[in-house]
């Protein structure tokens, strides 16, 4: 038995997201984790105890799904917590850490330039400093003996794990539709009957902080990740202040015949209800 656990735009520096109660900064200061990110924090946290808890031990493997940190390339606010790469580095391995003490392997993919940089370069970055116990980043010169330079993390990723066959990478393409994950799927079938190569068992995309399934209407599991941000600004400037993210993660038990999943969905409490606010 196999467990795959699959998290998503984490966009770990943003002040909307997920981070460590404390982060030591550069400069001697110190950012505190807001209330809405100590709710994320002890939910992150708190899953993975379930996880540890409620999964088999021996085979764990952790796919990060893209968008590990926010670097804002693009400048669309100040909500950052830092500007400097070794402290956003450090913040994300630290995010990272309650994962990576109960998981045995790691799979990070490259995620939005405007989150990760110019080639995802952050992903990269952190796969490269993590034991991530993966063959694809120890490959061996045949003729010298000598380990090869390789990349660390994925674009793209078509695998086999046990008896399924997965197709994994961070980009999803359309809208955000109830309909999404059967979109998902029938898009993936079409592609992959197009090029005459045997389906999947299992597609998982990310990048849109709405968790969306197939369900059991075709033949393969298609879902799109939730995330571990809410709102930011660049969210309210394009028209979204009545999307809540939906956070939390996808956890897949693959066995010698097949697959089963459960998804695990948080919700912020609100601190009042709507409508009692007098204007």
């Amino acid at each position: 038995m196999t467990t795959g656990i699959f998290v998503a735009d984490l966009h770990v520096n943003s002040t909307v997201a997920v981070c460590p109660p404390v982060v030591n900064l550069d400069d001697g200061g110190t950012y505190h984790a807001t209330r809405t990110q100590r709710w994320l924090w002890d939910s992150w946290t708190g899953l993975w105890q379930d996880v540890d808890r409620g999964t088999p031990k021996g085979d764990r493997v952790l796919f990060v799904v893209g968008d590990l940190g926010e670097l804002d390339t693009e400048k669309r606010s100040i909500q950052l917590i830092s500007l400097n790469k070794d402290t956003i580095i450090g913040m994300c391995i630290d995010v990272l850490e309650p994962a990576l003490s109960v998981v045995d392997r790691v799979y990070f993919f490259r995620g939005t330039p405007a989150h990760s940089g110019r080639s995802a370069w952050l992903e990269e970055h952190v796969a490269r400093d993590i034991d991530t116990s993966v063959p694809y980043s120890k490959e061996i010169d045949q003729e010298t003996g000598e380990e090869k330079k390789t990349i660390a993390s994925w674009w793209h990723l078509r695998g086999r794990i046990n008896a399924s066959k997965i197709d994994v990478c961070h980009h999803v393409g359309g809208s955000v539709t109830p309909n999404a994950g059967n979109n998902l799927g029938i898009k993936i079938l079409s592609k992959y009957a197009l090029n005459n190569w045997d389906r999947p068992d299992l597609v998982l995309r990310a990048h849109v902080h709405k968790f969306r399934e197939s369900g059991k209407n075709l033949p393969l599991w298609a879902a799109i990740c939730p995330a571990w941000t809410t709102i930011t600004e660049y969210g309210y400037r394009i028209g979204m202040e009545n999307d809540i993210s939906d956070i939390g993660m996808i956890v897949v038990n693959f066995g010698d015949i097949g697959f089963t999943q459960s998804v695990k969905i948080l919700h912020i409490e609100e601190s009042r209800s709507i409508w009692s606010r007098k204007v």
